[in-house]
């Protein structure tokens, strides 16, 4: 029974949306954003079913057994998202909808005008890494409508280079199963070329904590995250356990809201 609800966690999208809402909340934290119920829920519901559209549509991984939950979960998460939106602001909710369109592009199978966005070349990473960021930085800031600053797009940055390492061990485990066309990371630079370019992004990561940080030593919660990146980073493999990137490296984001909680409280 465990195992089955773990698995349904993983496979319904509840656990990268909860990473969505990790990052999100980090953005809130730099801002001393007061709490915004309605987009957490948005959030949350919008990476659910945008996730489980992409993977239902593209992948038939999912068992018949896991089917009517799981669709029945989706129905549930675009009537939440539905309903949240309708206390979201204009902006917020225009932005929403160009990144959802470029999402939901990103599995359109070829023809003769246009192919899905993650077939594009050398685009895949770059595409997802600037959605993750534009929803955990540009949406809370526009739905409070704070004036984007210097500081604002250098969290875009930021979160944008996060993700972008923290994608590597999922193109590590998927080498094999991407199309060649795709030229994703490893496949351009091979396993140890990407992980040594997922590093490089950390390293930008700890840079950019620099410069936002009001104090050096504010930075130590971002630097402990991305050291435990680049752990994971670094021992992935093409082999690797069937959880391994989908619930361990996809809980980074957690771990590092939690370090920048108990941090302040510290």
């Amino acid at each position: 029974m465990i195992t089955k609800l773990f698995r349904f966690y993983i496979l319904s999208s509840s656990h990268v949306a909860l990473a969505v809402l990790s990052l999100s909340y980090l953005t809130h934290l730099h801002f001393d954003i007061s709490w915004q119920t309605d987009l957490f829920v948005f959030i949350f519901c919008a990476t659910v079913g945008t996730y489980n559209f992409i993977r239902y549509y593209a992948s038939l991984s999912i068992t018949a057994s896991f089917n009517i939950p799981f669709l029945f979960f989706s129905f549930l998460s675009v009537l939440g998202m539905g309903l949240s939106a309708t206390k979201l602001t204009s902006q917020t909710l225009l932005v929403a909808f160009l990144l959802g369109m470029m999402s939901l592009t990103y599995v359109l199978p070829s023809n003769r005008f246009f192919r899905g966005l993650r077939y594009l070349p050398y685009l895949k990473s770059f595409i997802v890494a600037a959605c993750w960021a534009s929803v955990v930085v540009i949406l809370p800031l526009l739905n409070h409508q704070i004036e984007f600053d210097r500081a604002a797009w250098l969290i875009w940055l930021q979160m944008a280079l996060w993700t972008f390492s923290t994608m590597i061990p999922f193109e590590i485990r998927d080498i094999s199963n991407d199309c060649e066309s795709m030229k994703t990371i490893p496949q351009v630079l091979g396993v140890r070329g990407a992980k040594i370019f997922g590093i490089l992004m950390l390293f930008g990561v700890v840079v950019l904590s620099y410069f936002l940080s009001l104090q050096s030593y504010d930075m130590i919660p971002t630097l402990i995250a991305s050291v435990l990146a680049l752990v994971c980073l670094w021992v992935s493999t093409v082999d690797q356990s069937t959880y391994y990137a989908s619930f361990w490296v996809e809980a980074l984001p957690m771990v590092w809201l939690l370090m920048v909680v108990v941090w302040e409280w510290i």
